[in-house]
């Protein structure tokens, strides 16, 4: 095995990271943050303008969301509203955004943030686990702030002492209706090769290297364009439901939306042995196979083992992958999971329930 480094370099470098990051966290400047942060979290609730979460500003991202409450209703925020002249929201309004919806403008975002003091802001941060600045950033310029993955929950915690979860990501490309109104796209004959177009980052070089070495036993497994953004629904749920099984290369340590797009669409997601270490896997449940470094070399055995566990379950397993994934990893019902849970909290901080915690939704029993 060729390295750049021997594991006793590779272990003393990592020790000294971890060892900055606790220096760091350790600086008094999180006491008065935290301590500054929170009264003005309290100060918001205080004013009983935040006690019944029935009307919600929605972020662009989440346009497709629907509410499962009745009585809760969604308002769809273009993805330019920070750039209007006329950007104002009634004293008491929520705004529920991601990182992708004000990542390209943050400092605006934060500017609006700070002049707006009768608006609850939660930020869902959707790539937390691979843009700490971005993410501390956001967790800072937020009333609530919502991690999507377990990675570096800890850390960023310390730049908010309201933090909810983490909350994993989920299916935002279709909306429910959609999938259940094109059914029979989920149902129509499928390829034994594996689906697996990926974004290419040049940050992360193991990954670009797996992707490469899978793609070269399986050329539909590589990079792409987002190009998929210009195409209809319906063209991207075909091209999703017309495999058996989906290669999947993560960035760093968070589950990403392909996941949950391959469990939406029917599909058996082939995932890193890794995941088995990792909290988010929890939710997946039996459906994923877990490949080894060994499987990114020859992936064929792999990718076959998926392929009969797909032919095995055969089209009632197929309906029933898809009804689960619809109940469990739409963002319809992990929105309306963070609503409920924010709604335990605000209540908990009017009444100064201490008792009150928010880590891990949808891992409960």
């Amino acid at each position: 095995m060729n390295t750049s480094k021997n594991p006793h370099e590779l272990i003393t470098e990592l020790a000294a990271l971890n060892k900055g990051i606790h220096e760091i966290l350790q600086d008094s400047y999180f006491d008065s943050f935290a301590l500054l942060k929170r009264g003005q979290v309290e100060k918001k609730i205080a004013s009983g303008l935040f006690g019944n979460l029935k009307r919600i500003y929605l972020g662009e991202h989440l346009k497709r969301c629907q509410p499962l409450v009745e009585g809760r209703e969604y308002v769809p925020l273009p993805a330019d509203f920070l750039t209007s002249p006329d950007l104002k929201f009634p004293a008491g309004s929520m705004l529920f955004l991601t990182n992708n919806d004000v990542g390209t403008d943050l400092s605006r975002y934060m500017d609006f943030y700070n002049r707006n003091p009768d608006v609850l802001a939660v930020i869902w941060d959707w790539d937390s686990q691979h843009w700490i600045q971005m993410s501390a950033m956001l967790a800072m310029s937020c009333d609530f702030y919502i991690p999507a993955s377990s990675e570096n929950v800890f850390q960023l915690s310390h730049f908010n002492p309201c933090t909810i979860g983490p909350v994993f990501v989920g299916v935002h490309q279709w909306s429910r209706r959609f999938v259940v109104d094109n059914f029979d796209t989920l149902l129509a004959p499928r390829s034994d090769e594996p689906f697996g177009p990926h974004a290419f980052y040049g940050s992360y070089e193991r990954r670009n290297r797996a992707v490469v070495t899978v793609g070269n036993t399986f050329p539909s497994v590589g990079f792409v364009t987002n190009d998929y953004k210009g195409r209809s629904d319906l063209d991207n749920l075909r091209e999703w439901s017309a495999h058996k099984t989906h290669w999947i290369a993560p960035v760093l340590g968070g589950v990403p939306i392909r996941v949950y797009n391959a469990l939406m669409a029917g599909g058996i997601p082939i995932v890193p042995s890794f995941y088995r270490a990792l909290p988010e896997v929890a939710l997946l449940g039996d459906v994923p196979l877990y490949y080894e470094v060994s499987d990114l070399i020859s992936p064929r055995e792999v990718n076959a083992q998926a392929v009969a566990k797909f032919d095995a379950a055969g089209e009632s397993g197929l309906i029933q992958r898809i009804a689960s994934a619809l109940d469990r990893h739409h963002v319809d019902s992990r929105c309306e999971q963070i609503l409920a849970t924010l709604e335990r909290f605000i209540a908990a901080i009017a009444s100064g329930d201490r008792n009150f915690e928010a880590g891990y939704l949808g891992l409960k029993v």
